[in-house]
Formats: structure tokens, sequence, C-alpha cells
């Protein structure tokens, strides 16, 4: 269940490391927790429930600070926007597996709205972009 997350997380630390390098802000790096639980239980849902609320709310601070900037907007007025953090449904694995795909795709969307957005500013080429 981890493999779109740790994209995802390398892509938000990526993209703070451009921020940082051009602008005098000190954005910290997700660092990736582990799932200590070994089983499926109420304390492994507990554990990846923090999890991505961790990444989710790393990123909205990260938006935070490119609203600061100035940089919120696309060329063509497609507005920046913090991802949502969702609730879980319910408590089966399926429950848990539908969590993970709607706050995933949450995250991504502001985080690729956020590269497009340092793309157009000129903060990062196209080709050295190793972010995605």
């Amino acid at each position: 269940m981890d493999s779109k997350l740790d994209m995802l997380i390398h892509a938000f630390n990526y993209l703070s490391d451009v921020i940082n390098r051009y602008f005098d802000t000190e954005l910290e790096h997700i660092v990736k927790t582990d799932i200590t639980a070994t089983t499926f239980n109420s304390n492994y849902r507990d554990q990846l429930l923090a999890r991505y609320y961790n990444v989710t709310k790393d990123v909205s601070i990260f938006i935070r600070a490119l609203e600061e900037l100035g940089f919120n907007r696309t060329i063509d007025g497609t507005l920046l926007n913090r991802p949502a953090l969702l609730e879980m449904e319910g408590l089966t694995f399926n429950d848990v597996q539908n969590y993970i795909a709607k706050q995933e795709k949450e995250i991504n969307q502001a985080l690729t709205l956020a590269q497009q957005i340092l793309e157009e500013q000129g903060l990062i080429d196209e080709e050295e972009n190793d972010g995605n």
C-alpha cells in the first residue's frame, strides 16, 4: 500500500527543495514513518490514518508557503488548493483501500498543480525534473 505514498513523498520533498533553493523558506522534508503493526487491525488503521494525515498536513503547509510567495495560480488561472483531509468511511480492508486511493488523489492533484506552477515560473526545468 505504500508505493504510491512513497512517490508522493518523493515529489513533495523535491518541490520543497526547489522552493527552499530559490526563497528564504525552511520547508522540511516529509520523513516516511513505518507502520509497526503486523496485522490489519485497528492499530494498523490508526497508524495508516496518522501517516496520511501528516502527509496531507505537510502538503498544506507547503501550499500555504506557495500562496505567501504568490505562486498559487497557473498561468491560465487555475487556483492551487490544499488537499482535503478525508474521513475513512468504514473499517474494512476495502474501506481502507478506498480511503487511500481518494486521499492519494487529493495529494497528487495538489502536487501536480504545484509542480506546473513552479515550471511556469521557471523554477523547474521540465527536462531535469525528477520530482515525479
